[in-house]
C-alpha cells in the first residue's frame, strides 16, 4: 500500500489529512471552515458598506429598473409596496408639545388645526404649485419619491424657493433622479466625498454633487461635456435644501441599495423560465401536417430529363399556390419525395410549473416586505387566522418603513414649508410662545397618517377596537390612524351629523343602540381555529 506524502516528501498523518486547509487546525465554527465541502470555495472579500456600492450601485439600479419595466411581477412588487405605504397620499396630523412651547392645551390644539388646514391647502392646491413639474399635488411627489426609494434604493429631491413662480407659497419640491448624483467628472472617491455625497469630518452629508442632466440625456441636450452643480444639504440657518432618503445597511454607507437587489438574479431566472414555458405551450398548440408525394427522385430521373423534373416541380408548386390545402387551426407543409418527419412529444406545459413558480414568488414577496397573497392578489389558499397573522407581521414592517421615510423625506419638506408659513406671519402666536427659529424641532413635530391597514373580518376587528377603547388601552387617534383616518375630522363630522339629525327630528343614537342589540344577540363564541375549521369544511 503506497503512502500519501506531504509537500516535504514525508508520509502524511491521518489527522493532518482531516485538517488540511485549516490554517490553525480544525475550525471551531463550521461557518469559518476552509475544508468543509460547502464552505471551501466560499471566500468573499471584506468590503465596507460604501465600497460595495461605489462601482456596482449604478448597474444594480439599472437592472432593477429594466426588469421593473419589462416583467409584470417586478412591476407588481413595486406597485404593491407603493400602494401599501403611500396609497393616495399622507394626511398631516400636527402634534405640538404644549408644555415645551409654553402653550395651553386648547391653544396648542387651535394652532395645530390652523397649520393642518394651511398645509392641506398647500399640498392639494389644484394648481400643483408645490410640485416643480406641476404634474400633481404633494401626493404625486411623495409617490414618485417612494417609487425611487424602492427602485433605486434612495429618493432624492431639492426643496426650492421662488417667490415669482406663482402659488401661495414660494416653497416647492423638485424631484432629482438618483443617477444624477455622482462625483464630478467621474472622479474617484475621496475621504470626504463618496459617490457624489460631500461629507464633513464626522461623516455627515453636507452637500451633494448633482449632474446637470441624466447621463443618458447629454446627447439630447447637445451638451459637449457634462456639468455638475453642488447643492448644500441645508442653509446656514438650518432650512433643508436637499433631501436624500435611504436606509443604510451598514455603517459608513452613503448611498442606498434597491430592496430587490438580493432577489434580482433569481427573479431574472424566473422571467426566463416563465417565457420558456409559455413558448413551449405555444409550440404544443400548433398542429403541423406534412404531406409526402409518392415516388422518389431515382424513379422520376429515369422517366424524365432534369428539365422535365424542374417543370414538374414548378407545376406542382403553382398548383398548391393556387389551391393550397387548408386545415382548421394548422398549416400543411410539403416535402420532397421520400423525406419523412418525426414529430416529438415534449412534456409541456410542465405540471410542476405552478408550484415551483409560486415558491419563487413567495421568495420575491418576502424580500420586498410583502406576503405572497399581497403580491399576487391570490387569496384562495388562506383562512382568517393565517391572513390576520400575515397582515399583522407585514404591517409592522410597513409601518417602520413608512415612519423612517416620513422622517427623512416628508418631514424635511414640511419643516421647510412651515418655516415660510411662520415667517410670513400667517398664524398669530401667543406672546409667551417661542419663535420658530428658537424651537423649530418642536414646532415641526407631526405625525403622518398613511393608508388604512384594512380588516380581514370587519365585525370582529371593529368589536375588538371598541373593546380596546372601553378598557382604556387605546385611543381614538390610534384606532383612526390604523384605518387611514384623522380622528379630529372624524369627530367633527360626527358632531355635524349629530346636530343635523337632531335638527331634522331624528334620534342620532337609534342606529347605534339597534346595532349593539343585534351584535349582542348574535355573539360568535367560536374560536379562530374552530372558525377556520368550519370554513374549510364548508369550502370542501
Amino acid at each position: 500500500m503506497s503512502a500519501i506524502l506531504d509537500r516535504f516528501g514525508a508520509p502524511m498523518k491521518a489527522q493532518a489529512i482531516i485538517q488540511r486547509g485549516e490554517p490553525f487546525g480544525r475550525s471551531a465554527y463550521e461557518a469559518a471552515s476552509y475544508s468543509h465541502q460547502d464552505m471551501a470555495g466560499w471566500l468573499p472579500r471584506s468590503v465596507s458598506g460604501q465600497s460595495a456600492l461605489t462601482t456596482e450601485r449604478d448597474l444594480i439600479s439599472d437592472r432593477v429598473q429594466d426588469i421593473a419595466r419589462n416583467d409584470g411581477w417586478a412591476s407588481a412588487s413595486m406597485s404593491r409596496s407603493l400602494d401599501l405605504v403611500v396609497g393616495s397620499g399622507w394626511r398631516l396630523s400636527v402634534d405640538l408639545p404644549a408644555k415645551l412651547l409654553n402653550l395651553e392645551p386648547d391653544e396648542a390644539d387651535e394652532i395645530a388645526d390652523q397649520i393642518e388646514e394651511a398645509w392641506t391647502s398647500y399640498a392639494e392646491d389644484p394648481g400643483f404649485w408645490c410640485n416643480a413639474s406641476r404634474q400633481g399635488p404633494m401626493a404625486a411627489v411623495l409617490g414618485l419619491a417612494y417609487r425611487q426609494r424602492v427602485g433605486d434604493g434612495e429618493a432624492l429631491a431639492e426643496i426650492c424657493w421662488d417667490e415669482t413662480r406663482g402659488g401661495s407659497f414660494a416653497t416647492f419640491v423638485k424631484m432629482v433622479d438618483p443617477d444624477r448624483l455622482s462625483n464630478p467628472n467621474a472622479t474617484f472617491d475621496t475621504s470626504d466625498r463618496r459617490a457624489g455625497v460631500q461629507l464633513d469630518e464626522h461623516g455627515a452629508a453636507i452637500g451633494y454633487h448633482i449632474r446637470t442632466h441624466h447621463p443618458d440625456d447629454d446627447a439630447v441636450w447637445g451638451a459637449s461635456l457634462p456639468e455638475w452643480t453642488f447643492v448644500e444639504r441645508e442653509t446656514e440657518w438650518g432650512r433643508p435644501v436637499m433631501v436624500h432618503a435611504f436606509e443604510a445597511d451598514r455603517a459608513g454607507q452613503f448611498r442606498g441599495v434597491p430592496p430587490m437587489a438580493p432577489i434580482l438574479r433569481k427573479l431574472k431566472q424566473m422571467v426566463k423560465y416563465d417565457e420558456a414555458e409559455l413558448q413551449a405551450a405555444m409550440v404544443n398548440a400548433v398542429l403541423a401536417a406534412f404531406i409526402t408525394s409518392p415516388g422518389n427522385h431515382d424513379d422520376l430521373a429515369e422517366a424524365m430529363t432534369a428539365k422535365d423534373i424542374s417543370a414538374l416541380n414548378l407545376d406542382r408548386l403553382k398548383s398548391y399556390q393556387e389551391a393550397p390545402p387548408r386545415m382548421p387551426g394548422g398549416t400543411a407543409h410539403f416535402l420532397y419525395p421520400g423525406d419523412q418527419v418525426t414529430l416529438t412529444q415534449p412534456g409541456h406545459p410542465n405540471s410542476g410549473f405552478e408550484a415551483f413558480f409560486r415558491a419563487g414568488l413567495r421568495n420575491v414577496a418576502s424580500t420586498v416586505g410583502l406576503t405572497y397573497e399581497q403580491l399576487t392578489m391570490d387569496w384562495s389558499q388562506v383562512n382568517y387566522s393565517s391572513a390576520r397573522a400575515a397582515l399583522l407581521e407585514i404591517w409592522r414592517g410597513l409601518t417602520a418603513r413608512k415612519d423612517m421615510f416620513a422622517a427623512q423625506f416628508m418631514g424635511q419638506i414640511y419643516r421647510a414649508w412651515l418655516e415660510e408659513y411662520f415667517d410670513r406671519r400667517l398664524i398669530k402666536l401667543p406672546a409667551k410662545a417661542p419663535s420658530f427659529e428658537a424651537m423649530s424641532a418642536a414646532w415641526a413635530r407631526a405625525d403622518w397618517i398613511g393608508p388604512a391597514r384594512g380588516w380581514v373580518d370587519p365585525q370582529r376587528e371593529a368589536e375588538a377596537a371598541g373593546m380596546r377603547l372601553s378598557l382604556g388601552i387605546s385611543d381614538l387617534d390610534r384606532e383612526c390612524a390604523e384605518q387611514g383616518l384623522d380622528w379630529k375630522q372624524v369627530t367633527r363630522k360626527r358632531g355635524r351629523i349629530r346636530r343635523m339629525m337632531i335638527a331634522e327630528g331624528l334620534d342620532p343614537d337609534a342606529g347605534r343602540v339597534e346595532a349593539r342589540i343585534q351584535t349582542e344577540s348574535t355573539v360568535d363564541t367560536e374560536s379562530n381555529d374552530q372558525r377556520d375549521k368550519r370554513e374549510r369544511e364548508e369550502a370542501a
